[in-house]
């Protein structure tokens, strides 16, 4: 319609109705514009919203993740640690505990941390990133990011360092088939049938005098 009307007034010669139709066509652009415009941002602010908010979930989640973890590190740590003493001569020899026996004989096991955020995967992978408006934020992220790469780094350096010591020292831990008393208790039992779980039977008298099984405990242990 407006372009009829262009046509019509430049052959009636009435340059300030052209005038007059070439701005309602220019003005009608830029709204056109400017409306698509905030609606992008609009979109935007929205979807940034919905980040936010799955990051601040994820994060909590991840946070009480690595508290369990953390926790179970420290206990397992401590049973080493107190077990030193009767391995390295602290204390008069006595036969290790059944939970004592079981992480010398696991020591080669890293639990690897928890650091996984998926909205944050999703936004690197999709090149979203930019999407959250605060610098803060954004600076934060990249900050965890950086550190992730490096304890996932330190992580796989140190894997290939531990030594398994069951495999190693045969004759100081031995691996028994036994019964499982409690069905509902925490064992290894990986393929030991049903019913039945893998023990790990310590001689620390000859552990006491292995002095290559003493050094790798302490790698493994550190």
């Amino acid at each position: 319609m407006i372009l009829r009307s262009i046509i019509k007034h430049v052959h009636d010669q009435n340059w300030f109705a052209v005038g007059i139709d070439f701005l309602i066509v220019v003005v009608g652009v830029f709204i056109g514009i400017q409306v698509a415009n905030w609606n992008e941002v609009r979109q935007a602010r929205v979807e940034e919203t919905a980040i936010l908010e799955r990051l601040s979930e994820e994060t909590t989640a991840l946070i009480e993740i690595q508290r369990r973890q953390l926790e179970r590190s420290e206990r397992r740590a401590q049973v080493l640690v107190d077990a030193n003493s009767v391995l390295f001569g602290g204390v008069p020899a006595r036969p290790l505990t059944s939970t004592e026996c079981i992480w010398i004989a696991n020591s080669h096991v890293l639990d690897t941390p928890q650091d996984g955020l998926p909205v944050l995967d999703e936004l690197l992978q999709t090149a979203r990133f930019d999407l959250i408006s605060s610098t803060e934020i954004r600076a934060r992220l990249r900050e965890y990011i950086l550190l992730r790469e490096r304890v996932r780094g330190h992580f796989r350096q140190i894997s290939t360092m531990f030594l398994r010591p069951s495999v190693r020292h045969p004759e100081l831990i031995q691996l028994e088939r036994v019964a499982k008393e409690d069905p509902s208790a925490p064992a290894w039992d990986s393929l030991a049938g049903d019913g039945y779980r893998w023990q790990p039977v310590c001689d620390i008298d000859a552990m006491r005098q292995s002095k290559p099984f003493l050094n790798a405990h302490i790698d493994n242990l550190s």
